[in-house]
């Protein structure tokens, strides 16, 4: 974006609260011009953007706190998907939580309970392999700079060492990722936007678990290796920079577009997947049944693809 038009957003964000500082907030603020677009795409789009599970009902205290932030989540939408992915965090680090096992008295800390859980066996299945399937275009960017550029440096070694940490014995993921990622830095180590972009690309052929010749070397990620990938490289690191305030809110940037959506309404659906699929392997009475989750995540996977089009994939 030219330097006059990223300086006018920028006036634009400080008028906005500068306005409400006379009148207060009750009265709705002007929109950016990418919020209008959104908005004019979500309402001519043959999507109902999101469908969620019918919840079932239970007096359960745990689980209708985890409802109520199910709720804030939901209200945030269609206009705010990185908001309902923050409220969606809440719920799916409850449940890692309430799933992992305790050691020697204590709870296991959020970066090990979701490390165990990606190597569990039960999230090996079909909803998994549904939300791996279809990561858009911009989601595999991210993931580029965070596990191959190394950009910012801060968090993007914090996610390396979250992936290249050993999460129990026998635990031969974080060796099976790190020959796979340094394939890919090995072969696109350039730092331009073209090498970028086919990066990318190859790391979203690579979460489908597809077959893949890198310099020579064939390789298959396995789907716990890609789950791993999803849960400790992408959705913590995502949530982390979020909670930390280490990135920008993205769509007040003078750079948001239609497809910087695609890549929190995918946090936010893939956690949320995660959330039911746990619940489901609960065995509590409000457990979905699971082939309604991965009914109800393919659908919502559906609906995203018929809103963003080629914003998703391009």
């Amino acid at each position: 974006m030219e330097p006059q038009s990223r300086s006018r957003q920028r006036r634009q964000r400080i008028d906005i609260i500068a306005a409400w500082s006379r009148t207060g907030i009750l009265q709705e603020r002007d929109r950016l011009l990418i919020e209008e677009q959104f908005a004019e795409r979500v309402a001519r789009a043959e999507s109902r953007f999101f469908v969620p599970l019918p919840p079932a009902f239970s007096d359960d205290p745990w689980y209708n706190t985890q409802v109520s932030f199910l709720l804030e989540a939901l209200d945030a939408l269609p206009r705010r998907p990185d908001i309902a992915f923050d409220s969606v965090w809440k719920v799916l680090e409850k449940s890692a939580d309430a799933w992992a096992p305790a050691r020697a008295g204590r709870r296991l800390t959020i970066t090990d309970a979701l490390g165990h859980l990606s190597a569990d066996p039960r999230l090996s299945g079909p909803v998994a392999e549904a939300l791996l399937g279809d990561v858009p275009s911009q989601t595999c960017g991210y993931l580029f700079k965070r596990l191959i550029s190394r950009n910012p440096p801060a968090s993007s070694e914090r996610a390396v060492k979250r992936l290249m940490n050993g999460y129990g014995a026998g635990d031969a993921l974080p060796a099976e990722i790190k020959a796979f990622l340094a394939l890919v830095e090995k072969k696109y180590a350039a730092s331009d936007t073209d090498t970028a972009r086919r990066g990318a690309a190859l790391i979203r052929r690579a979460l489908t678990g597809e077959t893949l010749d890198i310099e020579g070397t064939r390789v298959a990620l396995s789907l716990p290796a890609r789950i791993r990938i999803l849960l400790c490289g992408l959705l913590y690191t995502a949530r982390n920079e979020r909670y930390h305030g280490e990135s920008f809110s993205p769509f007040y940037s003078s750079a948001a577009s239609i497809k910087t959506y695609t890549h929190p309404h995918y946090l936010f659906l893939a956690a949320y997947a995660l959330v039911h699929l746990l619940w489901g392997h609960s065995g509590h009475a409000y457990a979905p049944a699971l082939d309604a989750v991965e009914e109800n995540t393919v659908v919502n996977l559906r609906e995203a693809r018929a809103l963003y089009a080629r914003h998703w994939t391009g």
